[in-house]
């Protein structure tokens, strides 16, 4: 079965560049341009992983993680972001901007749980 991948991300040109790097991994792509595009998205429920920005306007990444985890506890989450990696939270895998294709392909082994 096919990962179903929600990608959060204010920014247009990150997520289009996020949703071709997953797509291109065999995974479908649910994208959201705010976390309350994401939390309104009817296949909330249906996806395996998500990747959330932390700087988003409204409802921020952190905040918009923590209502994942409780309305979806068990999905993994990636998190993107140029703030310093120390900052995360605590999350299954991260993916500092700037990324690329194999970070990506990284992050979302770790989220899932296919990483060696």
């Amino acid at each position: 079965m096919t990962p179903r991948v929600l990608v959060v991300d204010d920014e247009p040109d990150e997520l289009a560049l996020i949703t071709r790097h997953v797509r291109r991994l065999g995974h479908d792509v649910v994208p959201a341009k705010s976390a309350e595009e994401a939390l309104a998205t009817p296949e909330l429920d249906t996806v395996d992983v998500a990747i959330v920005d932390l700087r988003l306007p409204g409802m921020g990444g952190w905040e918009l993680i923590e209502v994942l985890r409780v309305r979806r506890p068990d999905l993994p989450v990636v998190v993107t972001s140029v703030l310093d990696a120390d900052d995360y939270p605590h999350v299954e895998a991260w993916l500092p901007k700037p990324f690329s294709g194999d970070g990506v392909q990284a992050a979302l082994a770790r989220a899932l749980g296919e990483a060696p």
